[in-house]
């Protein structure tokens, strides 16, 4: 896995960012294409994934197969471009991208610039532990009382931390790929993640395990909390309409197999 990251940050440092405008015959997603299994970066070009504008690379995840099942409902061609996470809201508002599908969670402070339709994914928040850590054997978040916990930067994730008690809240960091390498160097004692993400982590770093909760012995959320939603410019209501509408005929058994497909297939 760290190669393959490697490799693709160097492809997508080397590439051309060429600006980008929608048309009718076209829609144009923003994610980072970096956090599996919602979204990464491959080379090959799939069933499933899409070229992502101006790189070598494709995107996929389930993301992507929302975002491609929106376009063909829509009855346009899907563009993909790779934003950086504090970037995708600027992205939006410029008119760059008409919409952001990258896991992002519908938050009030959000809401004040953008608008969000009805979730299209519902997770757990779980952490993130070496297996030889000390913390391998919690069962409740009061386990890590005096532990180093990091997050992503600018996600509810990094909100959660201070739950936990005595916590040496750490950094929070841009990417999960500079999470999961802070857990693995021993900086932190844990990481902050949504469960599809974090199983992805542990499949691909076998020295890592997940910390999941019972009911109540967990992070305290509301059901917005660990949700993610499609999130548009505020002046777009017909387009907010019309997603919506899409996403009321896709069951919850369908989501469920998406991300379990998306799962198995993400790169190692």
């Amino acid at each position: 896995m760290k190669k393959f990251l490697v490799l693709i940050t160097a492809l997508v440092a080397l590439a051309a960012c060429a600006p980008s405008t929608s048309n009718e015959e076209t829609i144009i997603v923003g994610l980072e294409c970096d956090y599996a299994p919602f979204n990464w970066t491959q080379l090959e070009d799939t069933d499933t994934s899409v070229k992502i504008e101006g790189n070598i690379g494709f995107c996929d995840g389930y993301d992507i197969t929302v975002a491609s099942t929106i376009a063909s409902e829509l009855g346009k061609t899907l563009i993909v471009k790779q934003i950086a996470w504090e970037g995708l809201e600027p992205a939006l508002a410029s008119g760059e991208i008409d919409m952001i599908v990258a896991g992002m969670t519908d938050t009030a402070e959000r809401r004040q610039r953008v608008a969000f339709t009805t979730p299209y994914y519902a997770s757990d928040m779980v952490l993130v532990v070496r297996k030889d850590s000390t913390f391998a054997s919690a069962t409740q978040l009061s386990d890590f009382t005096g532990s180093k916990v990091v997050a992503q930067r600018g996600t509810f994730h990094d909100t959660l931390v201070p739950q936990i008690p005595s916590v040496t809240h750490m950094t929070p960091l841009a990417t999960f790929p500079l999470l999961v390498n802070s857990v693995m160097s021993l900086e932190a004692d844990a990481l902050v993640s949504e469960a599809p993400v974090a199983i992805s982590i542990v499949r691909n770093n076998p020295d890592l395990t997940i910390i999941r909760f019972e009911e109540g012995q967990g992070f305290q959320t509301s059901f917005e909390d660990t949700t993610v939603s499609v999130a548009l410019r505020q002046s777009d209501t017909e387009l907010l309409a019309s997603i919506n509408a899409i996403l009321a005929t896709i069951s919850s058994e369908q989501r469920d197999t998406w991300m379990a497909d998306a799962i198995a297939r993400q790169p190692e």
